[in-house]
């Protein structure tokens, strides 16, 4: 099966990908939802168990802290990051429980995620994993879902929804299909030092209309005023270039790239560019060869 084909079935039918090791942390307690829902950008408190929502996780200066998806369910909510992520965001998290009840626990260790894509295969893996907790995500580009489950059973389910004719990803693949769809990841895109409306997080993670959160001021601010200077963009690069190759425009350094991968467009990369840039085709310079935005990822306010 051709790369096409594989991103065809993921977007229209059924695919998935490796069984990964994945954040898992999980917040208990009569006050977690309404804590976890304080703390993020995302509208958390209104989410009925099974339902989930994308969220960010900031400092008060508005700096990411993390990222993921925060799935409620009856007696606890799980926060699925990414794997270098857990840790630190969880430590961020609990300086902040004062007489709040909540309890919160790393399961990285324990549980695993497996990555489904497409109508068809969200459709069986929901049917498929009954014992197992399923989260929707916008963070695969097409409709996907993550089931977190154990190492065994997320092989199991896998090699059930393979034989049942879902086209498999690899891990290259899963990031070719999030680079051709101009999806940041944290720890590659992004970091603790990144405002979410510069890595393109605002339509997905942040609820405007919510209460107050950690960072709330920064992001609007930046967002209804236009404050950013730089943000992420996607771009068409020759080979040879990738994550840290830097971006001219008539000898000045304007931007750099973050992640880079053979597509069904040929070679894309994300990365960072100051605000005049913005502009789908803008032609840069990079040791390599000349590269052209496809796609402005950014919040441009207004």
């Amino acid at each position: 099966m051709t790369l096409s084909e594989k991103f065809a079935s993921a977007r229209s039918a059924a695919a998935v990908g490796p069984v990964q090791e994945h954040g898992v942390l999980r917040f208990q307690g009569r006050d977690a939802r309404s804590y976890l829902h304080r703390m993020g950008t995302q509208h958390l408190a209104r989410l009925a168990p099974g339902e989930s929502g994308y969220s960010a996780f900031l400092d008060a200066k508005g700096h990411l802290q993390g990222e993921g998806v925060v799935l409620a369910r009856q007696a606890d909510l799980l926060v699925l990051v990414e794997r270098s992520e857990a840790e630190p965001l969880l430590a961020h998290l609990r300086r902040y429980v004062v007489a709040d009840d909540v309890t919160s626990t790393d399961l990285s260790r324990e549980l695993r995620v497996l990555p489904v894509l497409g109508p068809r295969g969200v459709a069986r893996a929901r049917a498929l994993a009954r014992q197992e907790s399923v989260a929707s995500t916008p963070r695969r580009g097409p409709e996907a879902v993550e089931v977190v489950a154990t190492p065994a059973r997320a092989g199991a389910l896998r090699e059930t929804l393979l034989a049942e004719g879902a086209a498999e990803l690899s891990e290259a693949e899963l990031e070719a299909l999030r680079i051709e769809e101009g999806l940041a990841r944290f720890g590659v895109d992004m970091d603790r030092g990144r405002l979410p409306m510069e890595a393109g997080l605002t339509a997905h993670a942040v609820h405007f209309d919510k209460g107050c959160y950690i960072g709330q001021e920064v992001v609007l601010r930046a967002t209804m005023r236009g404050h950013l200077q730089k943000g992420l963009v996607q771009l068409e690069v020759p080979a040879g270039a990738g994550p840290g190759t830097r971006l001219h425009d008539g000898g000045e350094e304007v931007g750099w790239l973050t992640s880079a991968g053979e597509t069904t467009r040929g070679r894309l990369a994300l990365g960072y560019l100051r605000r005049a840039y913005w502009k789908v085709g803008t032609r840069l310079a990079t040791p390599a060869g000349e590269a052209v935005v496809t796609k402005v990822v950014v919040h441009e306010p207004g």
